[in-house]
């Protein structure tokens, strides 16, 4: 069993703690306000439009919180033994890297339905997608309606080459479309490469205008920061895409991974901007080198949870530690 993590890490964000379940979700939320506010300028205007809010957010869930299990590789646990400890922690779902057509799924399912934990996304390559179409319905629709995410896939010239990056594009659409008459959808998800500039713009812009809005991004918010990138920008330029993010904490110099809260990521920041401006389905934790896999597991639930605030009237800069969007979010030494 995972230790719960150290007080000195929940200290300095006691004030931040908030009822995950009765938070506000978002644009939705967002909608509301701005059509009760529209054309009313009034003190009784204003007393509606904050009192409205207040009702959405009660009855408005937060982000679900998942899990990529790669991160827990070392331990040497099985699936079904990662679901539990993930539900242990405070998840609300879970993301393999490891289940393919081949595999025995009836353990995973009986963890996932003793746990109430759903898989809200799993890795698998496009390749399989493409060419063993049926054979990833069969095995990943038993589960609900995960997103099937390739774990990076490159285009044949390299993220450098316009061409190479839309037919990258093309081929994750037409494989979407082999899936649209089921509850599975395609993602893609990237590292730092993508983010190679063409002009004026980046290879993973390019990708992203020329995807179909049924395609998922899963943006790495730490890969994009040490790919020279913005995350809050990226997520405001793409929000019919960006709809599930990892929730990975870097630093960019020197380039590390580090537990959620200690990179240059500001993951607040983040979760707000996904929040305010797409259609956020989970906020995802990854660490790639933990030092104690199931403690990160555990940091991981804790700061999701303090970082999934509501929206504010104020946007992004509204809450207390978060840059104002967009943001610049590597902070230099």
């Amino acid at each position: 069993m995972a230790q719960k993590p150290d007080e000195r890490y929940s200290s300095e964000t006691d004030s931040l703690d908030v009822n995950r379940r009765q938070v506000l979700q978002g644009i939705g939320a967002a909608g509301t306000a701005a059509t009760i506010t529209t054309g009313s300028a009034s003190a009784q205007g204003s007393d509606i439009w904050k009192a409205q809010a207040a009702v959405t957010a009660q009855e408005m869930d937060d982000i679900p919180i998942s899990t990529q299990f790669y991160s827990y590789r070392s331990t040497d646990l099985s699936v079904p033994e990662l679901i539990q400890a993930a539900a242990d922690a405070g998840y609300d779902a879970f993301e393999p890297y490891s289940v393919g057509a081949g595999t025995n799924v009836d353990p995973i399912l009986q963890a996932a339905n003793d746990t109430g934990l759903e898989m809200s996304s799993a890795h698998i390559s496009l390749s399989e997608v493409e060419n063993n179409t049926q054979a990833m319905i069969d095995t990943f629709s038993q589960f609900g309606d995960p997103i099937l995410i390739d774990p990076g896939v490159a285009p044949s010239g390299g993220w450098g080459d316009e061409s190479a990056v839309i037919d990258l594009a093309e081929r994750f659409n037409a494989a979407a479309d082999q899936l649209s008459d089921t509850d599975l959808t395609l993602g893609h998800h990237n590292h730092d490469a993508e983010f190679a500039q063409i002009g004026d713009t980046t290879g993973y812009d390019i990708f992203a205008e020329n995807l179909d809005d049924q395609v998922h991004i899963q943006l790495d918010v730490g890969w994009v920061l040490v790919g020279g990138a913005d995350p809050i920008r990226f997520i405001a330029d793409h929000p019919e895409n960006v709809q599930i993010t990892h929730m990975k904490n870097m630093t960019v110099n020197p380039q590390a991974f580090t537990e959620i809260h200690e990179g240059d990521v500001n993951m607040r920041g983040v979760a707000n901007a996904i929040r305010n401006v797409g259609d956020p389905q989970y906020l995802v934790f990854e660490h790639d080198e933990p030092e104690d896999p199931l403690h990160s597991m555990e940091l991981g639930a804790h700061w999701l949870e303090k970082v999934n605030q509501p929206w504010q009237p104020g946007g992004i800069c509204a809450i207390g530690g978060a840059d104002t969007h967009p943001a610049k979010l590597h902070n230099p030494a």
